[in-house]
Formats: structure tokens, sequence, C-alpha cells
């Protein structure tokens, strides 16, 4: 029963069924097999109508030029020319109707799953997957200008980073605290941030409730001993904000 329902689950994209591959290569056959089914029915349904059409058409071209025959062509030569159109029914068949582009397409696609589940890589249906794929792209996208839209609104306005010196921050050494409005990219937890030829190192950033709007906090601790910086962003310290230390006059002491 789980090959079975695995058959129509895995035409689905691999991130319904990728832990449950159970009846994948079943679909894959059930696939091809369906695609040679119509390529089968179609050509051959095709091919004897062009052969009848063809037979009347050899007919007629084949009569003396008098009695509907072609001038200027033997009896043999017109046949011959009547017939030849069918050696071209594969190519009419497979590349211009719908039923030869569905069986083109049932067996390509089953012969490509095969591949990707043989190097452990899976697909469901190409078409199904890609649909899948655009359609998730901008569901992300809209969720994505979502939140941003009500973090902002939560943040208010823009406003100029407020620093606090401290001696700890959430339970943690901090010798300072950036309160900034809005989050800043590229300081992450052990950041270096270069202010002033001071060299500090990001705690572990945290957000609150400030005077009922969001605030994003970093905590800085200075950084007195030799580190291995990790990532490095420079800041402008704010005139207004506590001084940083002096790092040559503690060396000297």
């Amino acid at each position: 029963m789980e090959s079975l329902v695995g058959i129509f689950r895995c035409f689905l994209p691999v991130r319904y069924w990728l832990e449950m591959r159970r009846g994948a290569y079943l679909s894959i056959l059930v696939t091809a097999g369906l695609g040679v089914r119509i390529g089968y029915a179609g050509f051959f349904e095709l091919a004897k109508k062009g052969g009848q059409e063809g037979a009347a058409l050899a007919l007629k071209l084949g009569a003396p030029s008098g009695a509907g025959g072609v001038g200027g062509l033997s009896q043999t030569e017109a046949v011959a020319a009547a017939l030849f159109g069918n050696a071209l029914t594969p190519l009419a068949f497979f590349f211009f109707t719908p039923a030869g582009w569905l069986a083109d397409y049932l067996v390509i696609s089953a012969v490509f799953r095969g591949i990707t589940l043989a190097v452990d890589n899976p697909w469901g249906d190409p078409i199904l997957t890609l649909i899948d794929k655009v359609v998730r792209g901008r569901r992300e996208d809209a969720r994505a200008k979502r939140q941003a839209s009500e973090r902002e609104l939560a943040e208010g306005p823009e406003v100029p980073d407020e620093i606090l010196e401290c001696r700890k921050f959430a339970g943690k050494e901090a010798d300072f605290v950036v309160v900034a409005s809005r989050r800043k990219e590229g300081w992450t937890l052990l950041t270096t941030v270069i202010a002033g030829g001071v060299r500090l190192r990001v705690g572990d950033p945290l957000e609150r409730k400030v005077n009922g709007l969001l605030r994003t906090c970093y905590p800085l601790k200075v950084i007195r001993d030799l580190q291995v910086d990790r990532r490095i962003v420079h800041y402008e310290w704010p005139k207004a904000a506590p001084p940083l230390p002096d790092l040559s006059e503690e060396s000297d002491e």
C-alpha cells in the first residue's frame, strides 16, 4: 500500500516525500510507460490517417496527366512523391502534435527523475516542482515584506544609536551597550567592532522594548589582549556617547 501511494506521492516536489521514497522507482516506470503508451497510440493513429491520405493522393497523382495526374512526372515518380510524406510521420507526431509533446515530456521527465534518484538528488515531476518553487518564492517574499513592515512599525522612526556604559548586560560582562533603533548588518555574536582605534567584541544581541518601541541591544566588551578577529566592522563612535578607554595609557601602566 505504501508503494502504491508512493507512485502518486513521488510526482510531487521532493520536499513532500524526501524521507519516504518507497514507490519512487515505480512512479518513474509508470511515467515512462504512460508516455510510451500515449506515444504508441497517437503515433499509429496519425500514421494510419497519413497512410490513408497518402494512398488517396498516390492514386490521384498516379493517374495519367489527362485524368487528374501531374504533368511532367511519370506515374511511378508521382506515386513515390505522394507516399514519401509518410516517412516524416514520426517527426511530425513527436514535434508538432499535442499528444507527441505529452509523450515526449513524460518519457524525458521519467529519465530525468530516474537519473536524479540514482545520484541521490531526487526530483518530483519537473513542472510541478517548478510551479511549487515559484509559488513558495512568492509566498516567502510576501511574508518577508509583511514581517519587515511589522518590524518597522514596532521600531518606530529611525533615531541615532544610544550608548550606555555598564559592567554587565543580561548576566554577562560588557563595557558598553549600543541601543539601536534598527538592526545592524554584520553585528553578530563575537564580531569585532573597531571604533576610534579601540577594538570591541560584540556579545549576544538581544531585542528589548524601550518606551514601547522595539530596540536591538548590542553588548560590547573592550578587547584588551590579543584575540583572533573572526569578523570586523567599523563604527563611528558618537560624540555624546561615554568615552572609549585609552588603551595606550593602560598599557603604559
